[in-house]
């Protein structure tokens, strides 16, 4: 089956922005650089996975969205502190109204995320 992988476009700190996330979110990422700036990066941790690079001085940049689902509640709450430290809060963790935990944030690369948790029905 074909899956899908966000492929993340920094202003030039996609260095700066996986050291950030390895201490989010745990795992490695492969980085190629062509010596002043990353050319390609490949950031994996268990089901979280995406791919970057820095982007050049005249390109403009783009804006996106990542929505993480969480296993539970607590991974919820604390994927979203750290990514809203330094950040920007969307809003905090609050219930959906449609059974699923959710938050919004920006982290302090500007990557938007949309945090997810579906809370077992009852």
């Amino acid at each position: 089956m074909a899956n899908l992988i966000p492929y993340i476009n920094f202003a030039s700190k996609s260095g700066e922005a996986v050291t950030f996330y390895k201490s989010v979110f745990g795992g490695d990422a492969e980085v190629q650089s062509d010596g002043q700036r990353v050319v390609h990066l490949d950031f994996q941790s268990d089901d979280i996975h995406f791919m970057g690079s820095d982007l050049e001085d005249d390109q403009p940049g783009q804006q996106s969205s990542l929505v993480l689902n969480c296993d539970t509640e607590e991974q919820l709450r604390t994927f979203y502190a750290k990514l809203v430290d330094g950040g920007e809060e969307v809003f905090a963790p609050t219930d959906s109204g449609w059974g699923a935990l959710v938050a919004h944030c920006s982290d302090q690369f500007g990557v938007t995320w949309m945090l997810n948790y579906d809370q077992p029905q009852s």
